[in-house]
């Protein structure tokens, strides 16, 4: 009889097999840092509770905008606008988008979980899948070293804590994050329905518009050497207009319920205590009146800086998709918003503007420089969200920060 052969003799080993089975990179990376960054700022919400007058972490983490998304996990949207007795309308759930809190609800149905619970645990889930996605992003998109640097510095980002708060920012970076992914691998469908998501979460659907155009530019750019058959063309036609009737989802939707088609719009006025602004001024305006011409001055460097920073020439290492949303929703914000606390929050959906260097360093040293100026981002971010935490979620109300 033959010997046996070595194949014979070596059984399979599914214990060796396991052991060399490793996380990939682009997964464990991410998820290390957020998770180093959320026990930091899970740390700095239970430091801020007793002086914020809250009972401990569920209780600030469920403070303001978490107050009123608990209404609509609990309550849902109310019958008709409150009136109050000057007869002006007053602060209401209807301000606020339903995808967010309608999910918090479902899972609270689920689970028979309290929404101090619930909610915090989904908005920290929602931001550690969405730093996974903004590194695969950003990582296909430009290189490793420039995805590791986005993700630390958004982790790290002032207000970043409001990815573990009951707050819709966590859902919405996510979407969003999704939405630029898939647009670059042209699945133009699975973006419309997370541009439809993401329209039902936060209204930042219209700053969409100039990178699906951008995409299209693009493409229709490089035709040449990568064709852009007129299917892709519809498709994309389609796309940005699919993004502006989203736009306009929610409003229609408000309008309706309440049987006044000026509805949202005037749930969303009852928040500003501030005087009316001609659209696209309230920036210029308060800084001028507030703050004299110096701070006009200074907004108007902040502008030109990050304009700057997106029309370089060696800002293309982006794509056209990220370096488009990087000017597309600064300016967004400059034009549809007003000066306020929660301007720094909606930041964190800039998040290619967080590491705004995408070329490659020329040489090792300036290498080992941007690790450092990395590292040394991360810290400061990381001590400013004390701040953030402390000063904006951990205010008492009434004040005169917050009325």
């Amino acid at each position: 009889m033959s010997a046996p052969s070595a194949v014979a003799r070596t059984p399979t080993d599914p214990t060796r097999q396991a052991r060399g089975w490793r996380l990939p990179f682009q997964l464990w990376f991410p998820l290390v840092v957020y998770g180093v960054a959320r026990t930091i700022g899970a740390a700095y919400l239970i430091a801020a509770a007793t002086p914020a007058h809250r009972t401990g972490y569920g209780d600030l983490a469920t403070a303001w905008d978490g107050g009123w998304y608990r209404i609509i996990a609990n309550s849902g949207y109310p019958s008709s606008l409150p009136i109050g007795v000057d007869g002006a309308v007053q602060q209401n759930p209807w301000a606020f988008s339903p995808g967010y809190p309608l999910m918090v609800r479902a899972l609270m149905a689920i689970t028979g979980l309290d929404f101090s619970v619930v909610a915090p645990t989904l908005s920290l889930v929602l931001g550690a899948a969405a730093m996974v996605v903004i590194f695969a992003l950003v990582e296909r998109a430009v290189s490793r070293f420039a995805a590791c640097a986005t993700v630390i510095l958004s982790c790290t980002f002032m207000s970043a804590p409001a990815l573990q708060i009951a707050y819709a920012e966590s859902l919405a970076l996510l979407l969003l994050a999704g939405a630029l992914f898939l647009l670059r691998e042209r699945r133009y469908i699975a973006v419309a329905a997370l541009i439809l998501a993401l329209a039902l979460t936060r209204p930042v659907v219209l700053a969409f518009i100039p990178v699906v155009i951008a995409h299209a530019v693009g493409r229709w750019r490089g035709r040449a050497a990568d064709p852009f058959p007129v299917r892709d063309q519809r498709a994309v036609a389609i796309l940005a207009g699919w993004c502006l009737a989203a736009t306009g989802l929610w409003p229609v939707i408000v309008a309706v319920g309440n049987r006044d088609l000026l509805a949202w719009t005037k749930a969303h006025e009852a928040w500003r205590t501030e005087l009316q602004f001609a659209p696209g001024m309230g920036w210029p305006t308060t800084f001028l009146t507030s703050y004299g011409w110096p701070a006009l001055v200074l907004l108007a460097v902040v502008v030109l800086l990050t304009l700057g920073i997106a029309v370089r020439p060696d800002a293309k290492a982006w794509g056209p998709e990220l370096r488009c949303w990087s000017v597309a929703y600064p300016a967004f914000l400059l034009l549809a918003t007003v000066p306020g606390p929660s301007v720094i929050r909606w930041l964190l959906l800039a998040f290619p503007l967080m590491w705004p260097f995408p070329e490659a360093a020329a040489t090792p040293s300036e290498r080992r420089f941007r690790v450092i100026f990395i590292a040394v981002l991360a810290v400061l971010g990381l001590a400013m969200q004390w701040v953030w935490i402390s000063t904006f979620l951990g205010a008492t109300p009434p004040s005169e920060r917050f009325p």
